[in-house]
């Protein structure tokens, strides 16, 4: 893919460094530079071919699809951090930079020198933003985790999933995207300090912690408050009826019906105009207080709904909760969303050419700038795709130099 060229943006005068191999490093990354700043992805020569690998299915020999997106619009340069010269190259590309992001353990980092510590001293306004599992510091600072480990531990689990079966993770790696999401708010506000002080800080962002507030945060309130523990409720929540997933004859629906004349609503929608008869003509439904009947008679109303919704197709009953003033919407699968209207007017969706998947239908970034917009301005980098074009063009190295580094394995 040809680079796009480079239209004003909100970050173009910022310089970032991005070490680490995981979903919110690269994401948080991600997220500054699709808003323009240049970011220059260092992976490990040794481990980064493996690294672009995970999340495919064996056999194939295609770089996965999530290091695919969350890693574009970066620069790659591969360097041993293992190695001296690895660390004084990294050294002299942190001079030059505003940013840092990495995901390592305290020890770890210590090892391979992008500990805040080390940074700071080689430059004095680089910002060290630190995504991990559990945060630098206390007794869980040393452990590393996948997205279901924090997702249990944050909490989350043990809200999630049917009454009586097991526990589930919320899916899609979100522990990792949403936290790095956080991390990049947090790396700007860091951004607006320095201007005051002249100096950079470590910004230190536990993923767990944002996932506490996050996601569990509503739990943990009520707990705190109330001693109001949440349970799981599976498809639907315990407090307001309906207010869940619902199946439907070509799939499934959400609903909710925060008020009683929404309720009333959508009972008419069933009734085609009027109450049905087999909820008018029972007084266990009309004289149980709307607030009441989720507990006392949810599953056996659900049961009786689920007869006319089953006739009826997705898009049909979203179409009469839009005209009727019900928050109604279709369950779709990812098919449906790239095929959705509406994202396709805002063009979401936009065409990038990948040298290994060829053109491919990338989502741009949801933040809308009317003036200087995001772009997606060029693929992920292949292993050291950018060495020769950062560590000649911009540190000064020679050639030979760059002859030695890849023939010591620093690069």
């Amino acid at each position: 893919m040809t680079e796009t060229k480079k239209q004003p943006q909100p970050l173009d005068h910022l310089k970032v460094v991005e070490i680490g191999n995981n979903i919110a490093t690269a994401y948080c990354a991600k997220m500054l530079a699709d808003q323009g700043a240049e970011v220059i992805k260092v992976e490990d020569p040794r481990t980064g071919a493996m690294d672009r690998t995970e999340r495919i299915l064996p056999g194939e020999e295609k770089t996965g699809c999530v290091f695919a997106y969350v890693n574009c619009n970066k620069l790659g340069v591969s360097l041993n951090l293992e190695t001296e010269a690895g660390k004084k190259t990294l050294a002299d590309l942190v001079r030059q930079a505003d940013i840092l992001v990495e995901g390592n353990r305290s020890s770890r980092a210590a090892e391979l020198g992008v500990d805040y510590e080390t940074l700071s001293a080689i430059n004095p306004r680089l910002l060290v933003t630190s995504i991990t599992p559990f945060g630098k510091t206390g007794p869980y600072a040393e452990y590393n985790a996948y997205a279901i480990n924090v997702s249990a531990a944050g909490a989350s689990s043990v809200c999630i999933g049917e009454p009586g079966r097991t526990l589930l993770p919320l899916p899609l790696s979100q522990v990792h995207f949403q936290s790095a999401a956080m991390a990049a708010t947090a790396t700007l506000g860091g951004l607006l300090v320095r201007d005051y002080t002249g100096r950079g800080q470590h910004i230190d962002v536990s993923e767990a912690e944002v996932w506490i507030t996050h996601f569990t945060g509503h739990a943990v309130i009520a707990y705190v408050f109330h001693n109001r523990r949440r349970i799981r409720s599976g498809h639907k929540t315990q407090a307001l009826f309906p207010n869940g997933i619902f199946r439907c004859k070509d799939g499934y629906i959400s609903l909710i019906a925060m008020r009683g004349e929404q309720w009333r609503e959508f009972l008419k929608i069933v009734g085609e105009g009027k109450i049905p008869d087999w909820y008018a003509n029972d007084e266990r439904f009309t004289k149980t207080s709307f607030r009441e009947i989720n507990l006392k008679y949810g599953d056996e109303i659900e049961v009786l709904l689920e007869k006319w919704l089953t006739t009826k197709a997705k898009d049909y009953i979203y179409e009469q909760g839009r005209i009727n003033h019900v928050a109604l919407a279709p369950v779709r699968d990812i098919r449906e969303v790239l095929e959705d209207p509406h994202l396709n007017y805002r063009k979401f969706f936009v065409d990038v050419e990948d040298p290994q998947f060829g053109k491919l239908q990338y989502p741009q970034s949801a933040l809308r700038f009317s003036k200087t917009p995001s772009v997606i301005r060029r693929p992920a980098p292949t292993l050291g795709q950018h060495n020769e074009e950062i560590l000649c063009g911009r540190l000064g190295y020679t050639k030979k130099e760059l002859q030695d580094l890849r023939k010591d394995g620093v690069i």
